[in-house]
């Protein structure tokens, strides 16, 4: 059987009108080729709510194998391909002026979860590429990271995978990237990743 992957972007919030994470989710799922694997795109609301309401939905619905989010950083230079998730949400507004209810992300969790999947590898495997990517262990304190937290806490519990991916700014918004690169980028790490989890079956 295929492994069913879900593919994650946010929309946009303050500061970013337009979010290159949304669009390489939706592209991503629309431009790999059928066979082989069970693609699943959403587009996240960068809301605190919607996330909270939504995820555990996409999840049930699912059951997917692997999860890959991506997010966007407005200061990243290259792909950053994140450790871990922190138990803690910023209070900071999102895309309708909202704040998270608590700063705890799950009350009776761990203070940090990590990633099953072998970053440093990936973004070793990116650079040989020809892409701009680095493992990072810190994935913020926004919805990145609280999306990421509640991903990692249900794949820990069933035996599945989940990795998060910030992206820069495209060139057009006066970043580093041509939608192209960042597309190409996205290819390569979809199917490292993939045939990183079949290796451990």
């Amino acid at each position: 059987m295929a492994p069913r992957v879900l593919l994650t972007g946010f929309g946009p919030f303050p500061g970013v009108d337009e979010n290159p994470s949304g669009w390489l989710a939706e592209t991503l799922t629309a431009r790999t080729p059928e066979g082989g694997l069970d693609l699943h795109g959403q587009i996240l609301p960068t809301e605190w709510d919607a996330v909270a309401a939504r995820t555990p939905q996409l999840y049930a619905d699912l059951e997917p194998d692997v999860m890959i989010h991506f997010g966007v950083s407005q200061t990243a230079k290259a792909l950053r391909i994140e450790h871990s998730a922190h138990n803690r949400a910023l209070r900071r507004a999102d895309a309708r002026g909202a704040l998270p209810p608590k700063s705890a992300i799950s009350p009776n969790g761990q203070p940090r979860l990590d990633s099953g999947l072998p970053v440093n590898a990936l973004a070793a495997h990116l650079r040989a590429q020809g892409h701009g990517a680095n493992a990072s262990r810190s994935c913020g304190r926004y919805l990145c990271n609280y999306l990421y937290y509640r991903s990692l806490e249900w794949a820990r519990e069933r035996g599945r995978d989940t990795i998060f991916i910030h992206v820069p700014l495209m060139r057009a918004q006066g970043g580093d990237l041509e939608e192209k690169n960042l597309l190409s980028a996205a290819q390569e790490a979809l199917r490292f990743v993939v045939e990183a989890r079949e290796a451990r079956q």
